[in-house]
C-alpha cells in the first residue's frame, strides 16, 4: 500500500486568497478522499459548517459548476468526502 499525499493550506492563504488553485497527481484510483478542517477567521474550528461541492466543467467556455452535493462539518470541524479523480472541484463553505 502506497503512503498517501497530504497537502496543507493553511487558514491565512484561505482567508486572503479567495480562489485556490491546487495541482497534484493523485495514485491510480476511481476515487480519492478529500479531508480537512474548517477554521474561523479567529482560527478556531467551525462544527457543523456546510462545505457545497461543486464539479467544474472545464470543456465550456466559461467553464460550467455543476452541484453534486454538500457535506457538513463535525465537532472538531472536520469533514470528508470522497470524489473521482480526474475532475476540477469547487468547494463552498457556509457557516
Amino acid at each position: 500500500m502506497s503512503e498517501s499525499k497530504k497537502i496543507i493550506i493553511s487558514g491565512k492563504n484561505l482567508v486572503e486568497n479567495e480562489v485556490l488553485n491546487i495541482n497534484t497527481t493523485l495514485a491510480n484510483n476511481k476515487y480519492f478522499f478529500l479531508k480537512g478542517i474548517v477554521y474561523t477567521p479567529k482560527g478556531e474550528t467551525l462544527p457543523n459548517a456546510a462545505i457545497e461541492v461543486f464539479e467544474v466543467d472545464n470543456s465550456t467556455n466559461p467553464p460550467q459548476k455543476y452541484s453534486i452535493g454538500v457535506t457538513f462539518t463535525i465537532e472538531d470541524g472536520s469533514y470528508g468526502i470522497s470524489l473521482l479523480t480526474g475532475k476540477s472541484y469547487v468547494l463552498v463553505v457556509y457557516s
